[in-house]
């Protein structure tokens, strides 16, 4: 059996992680995998253990966590990429979305994910890369950033209600259209930029089917772009962003292209893979084939 690191992030899930712990290992080891376990202890923590991890040859590594965990696992293991695909990386979803779970077809029911983890199966998808950093499954700009930082402060909520609640609240305190030069590929424009998502998987905030079109394994990224319009004009859309039905409808502009830059005088607020991120200037490019999962 391959070497397998367990990277077990505590807090997850509201502090649930750790209380699944058994029965994750009950269920590891009916396949004879028992890995070494290790806990993250601060943010960004996980990125130096699955670094670690990769160097002292484990095979297998285990994201026990919720997307930001997975996220931060994965930056780990692609620190060492150059041009050849790195891996392999498995997850232990106990967080509030799970959205990455969704991009790769992967149970979001922990003990399931345990039996695919024992299965061994793998496949490769590619990987973004975000200015210095990457991304498995999308990264939101602008308006969804804002909502995600609202999300971050509601302690009383998981999955849908959390983030619907924070676009509530982002809605009556702040948001705004700041003027960004956008690249798509060959293509130029500028427009007041309300919001976009750039994406490798379909959807993010625990179930909002941004780009539903999109694949993590054909070596595309998906371009959304919204411009300004009134909160009720918002209100009105949410319902379709819940089940991918906004495509087409203005002012949502759908692009796919590999290499996506966003520019703009003004602090562009991301979040990547539902961690904050903010930078004038935000540049994507896609990296296909670049991670083994298992699948």
């Amino acid at each position: 059996m391959h070497k397998c690191k367990l990277i077990l992030n505590p807090l997850a899930g509201r502090g649930r992680a750790e209380g699944e712990l058994p029965a994750v290992l009950e269920e590891l080891a009916k396949g004879g995998i028992r890995p070494d376990i290790i806990r993250t202890e601060r943010h960004l923590h996980a990125v130096e253990l699955a670094r670690r991890a990769r160097a002292e040859g484990y095979e297998l590594i285990l994201s026990m966590g919720g997307d930001g965990t997975t996220n931060e696992v994965l930056n780990g293991l692609m620190s060492g990429y150059a041009g050849e695909a790195v891996g392999t990386l498995g997850v232990v979803p106990v967080g509030s979305g799970n959205d990455f779970c969704a991009a790769i077809d992967w149970p979001s029911d922990v003990r399931q994910a345990c039996q695919r983890i024992v299965r061994g199966e793998r496949r490769l998808i590619d990987v973004a890369r975000l200015n210095d950093r990457y991304f498995g499954n999308g990264v939101g700009v602008g308006f969804d950033a804002i909502a995600n930082i609202e999300a971050a402060r509601i302690r009383f909520l998981r999955g849908m209600p959390l983030y619907l609640l924070a676009v509530l609240r982002t809605l009556l305190l702040r948001y705004g259209a700041p003027l960004t030069r956008i690249t798509c590929d060959e293509l130029s424009f500028e427009m007041p930029l309300l919001m976009s998502s750039v994406t490798n998987g379909p959807r993010y905030g625990g179930g909002f089917w941004v780009t539903p079109a999109a694949q993590p394994d054909d070596g595309y990224l998906e371009f959304l772009t919204a411009g300004y319009v009134s909160r009720l004009r918002i209100l009105a859309l949410l319902p379709h962003f819940m089940k991918g039905t906004h495509v087409g409808r203005k002012p949502i502009e759908m692009r796919r292209g590999r290499h996506i830059v966003l520019e703009s005088d003004a602090e562009l607020y991301a979040h990547v893979d539902g961690e904050i991120y903010s930078a004038k200037r935000l540049e994507f490019q896609i990296l296909p084939a670049a991670l083994w999962v298992l699948r």
